[in-house]
């Protein structure tokens, strides 16, 4: 039987090429779900970390394919490529959060433990009432007004609040036990830690060879396993991810196209135009012009 392909999005609902996301995308549980039948189908999300804070109701959540229940105090760490679905009680409600990997670079860059504290999906149960809920709340409402107002330096402060949300998972995952265990199935985790190594290596342009030996498997076996579980190939895992920086730097930089390409580890700026144009339809310049 051919293998089913899990859905990868945005968010939830939106096809990858609608929307780029922000340092932070934060929201209500309430206000998708319900959209939804309070059930959110499986699926996954390539480059984003996922933060939740459940704070009423409850219900059920697979991960990676195993089952954990839900509850006021649940908080939920998802890492990029977790698959995941939801069974909320009606009116549920609490927060969700989601930082970019990107986003989340400062914090990697001097917390090292961090990316391995956050590498793996994990439910953790806090105490509804405690400090450690309370704090997190705290930080996920006053993100949450960042979000829905339009102020100066908007980015910025997304980017700050992303580090603080992610930290408290951090100092969260050191002491407590997480009831998530790691995956059953083996190529979740596989294709896991090989999103893990693109996003550390993409800009050196590893090969397939390079990644799959660092990883201890054979090409076909890597290939094969983003295929039926990511709905890619490892090579095509590898391009979008160059592609999705190569939009923040054309959107969001005033960087010459020739200095993008050499910051992505294109050694010909020619080349790395051809490359963004045959997988966006248009040239760098055309996308920044438009954007």
């Amino acid at each position: 039987m051919p293998a089913t392909i899990v859905p990868a999005y945005w968010l939830y609902g939106e096809r990858l090429a609608e929307r780029f996301p922000d340092a932070l995308h934060i929201e209500p549980i309430v206000a998708r779900s319900s959209l939804h039948g309070w059930t959110i189908q499986p699926h996954l999300h390539h480059d984003l970390f996922q933060f939740f804070l459940v704070t009423q109701g409850g219900g059920r959540t697979r991960v990676d394919g195993r089952d954990h229940r839900l509850a006021p105090g649940a908080a939920l760490l998802l890492p990029p490529s977790t698959i995941h679905e939801f069974a909320f009680l009606e009116d549920t409600d609490g927060f969700v959060a989601s930082a970019a990997a990107t986003s989340l670079r400062r914090l990697f860059e001097s917390e090292p433990e961090a990316r391995s504290l956050l590498g793996a999906p994990a439910v953790l149960s806090v105490a509804a009432s405690g400090a450690q809920a309370t704090m997190l709340e705290a930080l996920m409402q006053l993100a949450m007004r960042e979000f829905a107002a339009n102020l100066p330096a908007r980015e910025f402060s997304l980017g700050a609040y992303a580090d603080l949300i992610a930290s408290w998972f951090v100092r969260a995952m050191r002491g407590a036990k997480a009831s998530g265990e790691p995956a059953k199935d083996p190529r979740a985790g596989l294709v896991r830690r090989f999103v893990e190594r693109v996003e550390r290596r993409f800009q050196h342009h590893d090969s397939l060879d390079d990644h799959a030996r660092e990883l201890g498997v054979s090409v076909p076996h890597l290939s094969r396993s983003c295929r039926e579980l990511l709905g890619r190939s490892a090579a095509r895992v590898i391009q979008d991810r160059l592609m999705i920086e190569a939009r923040r730097d054309l959107v969001y930089t005033a960087m010459s196209i020739s200095q993008i390409s050499f910051r992505l580890g294109f050694t010909d700026p020619a080349y790395f135009s051809r490359f963004f144009a045959k997988r966006a339809g248009v040239s760098p310049s055309d996308y920044r012009a438009k954007a």
